[in-house]
């Protein structure tokens, strides 16, 4: 399906895939490129895919008001992220964020993204969109 439930220390967690990558993040040929554009930050991914094929994309994360990145060896939990970017519905740290500032919360009503990255751990965004673009 498009969305799991899991249950982690009595907190149901909701985790919708959004997009699986187009290759390999086993396979990539170098590091993700982050590039931060005012409020939005792009990942571009360069790799091959199953068949050996060299696949490009881009990432673009929209209005982002929060990001981090965890090395896979402090990354507790992986959302099912694995070469996919999913959404952590109603997450601790967009309620955390709610509780801080519910006025502009509702203004931008953020959602939490994330992709896991074989050998480079655990990006997450907390911002209003994702938009997907293959690159030639």
């Amino acid at each position: 399906g498009d969305f799991y439930r899991k249950t982690k220390w009595r907190t149901e967690v909701i985790v919708k895939k959004i997009f699986e990558l187009p290759m390999l993040s086993s396979l990539l040929n170098h590091e993700p490129e982050l590039l931060i554009r005012g409020l939005d930050i792009s990942m571009i991914l360069d790799g091959k895919d199953l068949s050996d094929a060299n696949r490009h994309v881009c990432l673009s994360f929209k209005n982002v008001l929060c990001h981090k990145h965890t090395s896979e060896r402090f990354t507790a939990e992986m959302y099912d992220a694995y070469d996919t970017v999913v959404e952590i519905v109603d997450s601790e740290w967009l309620m955390t964020m709610k509780k801080m500032n519910e006025t502009d919360f509702n203004f931008w009503q953020p959602k939490h993204f994330a992709v896991y990255l074989d050998g480079m751990g655990l990006y997450q965004f907390v911002a209003k969109g994702f938009e997907k673009t293959a690159l030639s």
